[in-house]
């Protein structure tokens, strides 16, 4: 689903970018750029080349500087970087900050976009972070060839901190808010593992260096570490803010804020068909909740479904043993799913169903038997074993039998009704220990089945659970 009505409302991107006028405009974007069946212009968003460029075009365009983007380097979607200026400028605006600001972007990266940004828009002054070298010298050259020298400064600093460096740094500077997009992943097989293979492709190119794209122990330990160094720097930031590309972390990081009794505020970024989050947080007296409080999409609120797990005969009852019970039921329905979290008595998941395999289960054992029978009776023994397998397939991995001819053994199927081009359903599973009893919880999060579709996959846990 198009996400561009919920975007910031002070955002350009709401409205599509006229491809036409900027193929007029810019030879290298004429270049990639083609007409559809239905004269539209457009390229291919699935080359980093055209995504480079694109983002090129589109900087000249509309803030009017020029920004190389290295090929081994994160192409930056604008939408999504101006969504998280436009809120920072909300929250400035909440805390009465007008004039002279001074932010920090932390892993500012080889374009030093929301500088960049930051400088143009609102000439706000900013120091930007990084540890990869050849990206400061990339990004210091792009500040110096728009001449913004004056509010851009970059600082190398070592991995082994997130804001310390810097702020130790300049000791005799105070800041109205630090930014920072930190890596998502923890490692290259966590990157690798990221997406689902049996979902279709992502629509555009995947760009980025493994300096930008992984961190040890994923954004969730760069968040956690950000907010252990903002302890010790809450004189001297007023507002620490972070993005997060997975909304468990962000619930994970809310309740971590919520404990220690920060105060802090959320938003969603939305674009394209991309959800990113925010989350700001204070030591000092703003009640940021109140001055600018949490931002969701205008749709209906998740509520979770909890159910409380019977003990399993000849079992231990305990999370372990009770997550791996689930984990089994997935797998003899074909859902994949990703261990995002294990501490202590909680065990968190995220499961993606492609296919409907749960549903019609008897239905589908008494089309399997009679379909057996009747080969059995006009088939030889070794042909039979074959056919079997493959009509088991059929009706294991369909939504719906369209039409079974028991009489021939045949069954009628349209390939493109069986075939899948957005998963079922995508959902959060936590596994949790409350005084006596282990519980699940499910969160729905995507999927054309709706959470009519989680339902009945929580239902078929529930009837297969002993």
């Amino acid at each position: 689903m198009a996400l561009n009505n919920f975007m910031h409302p002070r955002n350009i991107y709401r409205s599509p970018p006229d491809f036409a006028k900027l193929a007029a405009t810019y030879p290298e974007f004429k270049c990639i750029s083609k007409l559809d069946l239905s004269g539209k212009v457009t390229i291919d968003f699935k080359d980093p080349k055209s995504l480079r460029i694109l983002t090129k075009c589109l900087l000249k365009s509309d803030f009017n500087v020029d920004i190389d983007i290295p090929e081994d380097k994160l192409v930056p979607t604008l939408p999504l970087r101006l969504n998280y200026v436009l809120w920072i400028e909300d929250i400035m605006t909440a805390i009465k900050r007008i004039e002279n600001i001074q932010g920090l972007d932390i892993g500012t990266g080889a374009c030093a976009i929301y500088p960049v940004l930051a400088a143009i828009k609102n000439k706000w002054h900013m120091i930007g972070t990084e540890t990869d070298e050849d990206s400061v010298k990339k990004a210091q050259e792009n500040i110096k060839n728009n001449n913004l020298e004056s509010l851009i400064k970059l600082t190398k600093t070592p991995s082994s901190t997130i804001i310390s460096y810097a702020l130790d740094e300049e000791k005799d500077q105070s800041f109205d808010f630090c930014m920072c997009n930190p890596p998502f992943y923890s490692s290259v097989q966590d990157l690798c593992d990221s997406r689902n293979p049996t979902r279709p492709p992502p629509k555009n190119a995947f760009t980025g260096s493994p300096q930008e794209l992984i961190t040890e122990g994923g954004e969730l330990n760069f968040c956690r570490k950000l907010i252990t160094e903002s302890h010790k720097y809450k004189d001297r930031v007023k507002i620490f803010t972070t993005m997060i590309g997975h909304k468990y972390n962000l619930k994970e990081l809310v309740q971590d804020l919520s404990a220690d009794e920060i105060k802090f505020t959320h938003t969603e970024f939305c674009q394209g068909r991309v959800t990113r989050w925010g989350l700001a947080w204070t030591h000092q007296d703003y009640d940021i909740y109140k001055l600018i409080g949490p931002r969701d999409k205008l749709r209906k609120k998740n509520t979770p479904i909890i159910y409380s797990l019977p003990k399993l005969s000849d079992c231990t009852y305990n999370v372990e043993t009770c997550t791996e019970k689930i984990r089994s039921i997935f797998k003899s329905l074909d859902v994949e799913y990703k261990i995002l979290n294990k501490i202590g008595n909680k065990f968190t998941m995220q499961f993606t169903a492609i296919k409907n395999t749960w549903s019609h289960q008897r239905r589908k054992r008494r089309l399997l038997k009679g379909v057996e029978q009747n080969n059995v009776k006009k088939m030889k023994v070794n042909d039979d074993e074959s056919n079997r397998d493959d009509i088991h397939k059929e009706i294991s991995h369909s939504d719906t039998i369209k039409e079974v001819d028991v009489a021939n053994g045949n069954i009628n199927n349209n390939a493109e009704y069986f075939k899948s081009t957005e998963p079922l359903i995508q959902a959060y599973l936590k596994v949790f220990k409350k005084d006596d009893n282990i519980f699940f919880e499910v969160e729905y999060l995507d999927g054309s089945a709706g959470k009519e579709g989680l339902h009945q996959i929580v239902q078929y846990i529930k009837n297969n659970w002993k």
